[in-house]
């Protein structure tokens, strides 16, 4: 995880480029090029995103290793249990205190070596926009030092431990941001890893196809990387049924929108 210091300096001049940019931007944001759509800000109108300083990002995907077993003392249930969504992300630095912890895993059930492959070329669908300057990333093996984490279960599971496999969404996405004004002022941030859980079954508990994976990891990384909502249209890979699985002329438009905002909140 990287410290952000001395920084408002370094963004004056981004500051104003990203001002002449959204100025451009706005006169053809409904053109061919796509639209931006609105949901990815947060429930209460905040951006998020991640800063210059941060790049490259970390992300680590886990060769099969589940994090469903481990119980959040607190509660006494499934930490990634999905109504404790809010503290996966300390949850799962208090597991990476250790990370030779993450070896030990158990493999989460229904789990093919294949799916790791589907996870890194949904991710990687984002690089494009690396060329752009937007933001960038690399994978590493190393789980004691990454950004962004992905683990698999065989089902999402509610407090209760109750599996939910009626909704057919195939993964989830928690990170803990920080107000950018503050970090700018010189507070200190104590920086969460950003926490992915793509699952291994469909919503009739069978196998969740190559394509189907590779669509949710391509997803769950657009929330990873800032967009916090889903799109309204369903040939998004940001809306509810990740469109054609790839990314759509609207998703690009809106994470080049995002990123040439000044954010609310850093990840």
């Amino acid at each position: 995880m990287k410290s952000l210091t001395n920084l408002h300096s370094l963004h004056i001049v981004a500051l104003l480029c990203s001002a002449m940019y959204l100025v451009c931007f706005c006169q053809c944001a409904n053109s061919a090029r796509g639209s931006v759509y609105p949901q990815f800000r947060s429930n209460n109108g905040q951006s998020i995103h991640w800063l210059p300083e941060q790049m490259p990002l970390k992300v680590y995907v886990a060769h099969g290793q589940t994090v469903e077993n481990i119980i959040d003392p607190a509660i006494q249930a499934a930490a990634f249990n999905v109504d404790n969504r809010d503290h996966w992300t300390d949850r799962g630095a208090e597991l990476l205190e250790h990370p030779e912890q993450v070896a030990q895993l158990p493999i989460a059930e229904g789990y093919f070596p294949a799916y790791y492959q589907a996870a890194l070329a949904g991710i990687s669908e984002w690089k494009i926009f690396e060329k752009e300057g937007l933001f960038s990333f690399v994978f590493t093996d190393d789980p004691g030092d990454a950004d962004i984490y992905v683990f698999w279960v065989n089902h999402l599971v509610d407090r209760l431990g109750l599996a939910l496999f009626a909704q057919d969404f195939r993964g989830l996405t928690a990170k803990r941001s920080f107000p950018y004004s503050a970090i700018m002022a010189g507070g200190q941030a104590e920086f969460k890893p950003v926490i992915t859980l793509l699952r291994t079954t469909d919503q009739r508990g069978q196998p969740v196809p190559l394509a189907q994976m590779q669509a949710a990891a391509a997803h769950e990384f657009g929330h990873a990387l800032g967009i916090e909502g889903h799109s309204t249209n369903p040939q998004d890979i940001m809306s509810l049924y990740y469109g054609r699985g790839v990314i759509s002329p609207n998703d690009a438009a809106t994470i080049r929108y995002l990123y040439h905002l000044t954010p609310d909140l850093v990840p």
